[in-house]
């Protein structure tokens, strides 16, 4: 099976958290029972030098953040018996750490967004997209309204798990297509409504395949 694992974070790259444990063993496990699963993450500012110094340049397209369009660099690398795949956008991640800014809505949404808008220009085309926390939530979402009626993508099964729920991607309405670029119906029919407001973890738990 062909498996892409999303994550914010992941060892030895990147990390702050449980998180970057798991997305940094786990699929090294999965590769070793058979399996080609592959890591995706940003390209943090953080990310120490002698590891950047081994990553190789694949392309460079845009991606779509609501009524923006913002550059991206891809790049990969190999770890041990992983390949990782990094979303750069200097704009985005090259900042002294990864969570806690104003804009992390918006960031998170970019790298979701460009997690998708990669596909095409990589030499793997994955049987299941497995997100994880609330920096990925929207891989499940975004595949659901704008990328099924690809003939690629209609048969890709995701799987969301929840790290820590006590951070769910919360937001108010008001920035559900300003930034998301997703229509009010999905927090008026509770896809997306929490308490109110937007919580992109319910709208991963209800439009993945799987949730673990």
């Amino acid at each position: 099976m062909k498996i892409l694992y999303c994550a914010s974070e992941a060892n030895p790259f990147a990390g702050s958290g449980g998180l970057a444990d798991v997305a940094g063993s786990l699929p090294h496990t999965i590769c070793r029972k058979g399996h080609d699963c592959r890591i995706v993450m940003p390209l943090y500012g953080t990310i120490p030098y002698e590891l950047k110094c081994q990553m190789n340049f694949i392309t460079n397209f845009t991606v779509p953040v609501a009524w923006r369009h913002q550059y991206c660099g891809l790049f990969w690398a190999r770890w041990n018996d992983c390949t990782y795949y990094f979303i750069d956008n200097e704009y985005y991640f090259k900042r002294d750490k990864l969570y806690g800014f104003y804009d992390d809505a918006e960031r998170f949404a970019f790298f979701s967004r460009a997690i998708l808008e990669m596909l095409p220009y990589i030499d793997f085309h994955p049987d299941l997209i497995h997100t994880n926390d609330w920096q990925t939530a929207l891989v499940c979402t975004y595949i659901n309204i704008y990328y099924r009626h690809i003939a690629k993508m209609r048969n890709v099964k995701t799987v969301f798990t929840i790290h820590n729920i006590e951070y769910q991607g919360r937001y108010g309405k008001q920035i559900l297509g300003d930034v998301f670029a997703l229509d009010d119906r999905l927090f008026y029919d509770g896809t997306l409504e929490f308490m109110g407001g937007v919580s992109l973890m319910k709208g991963a738990i209800n439009l993945s395949d799987w949730v673990t």
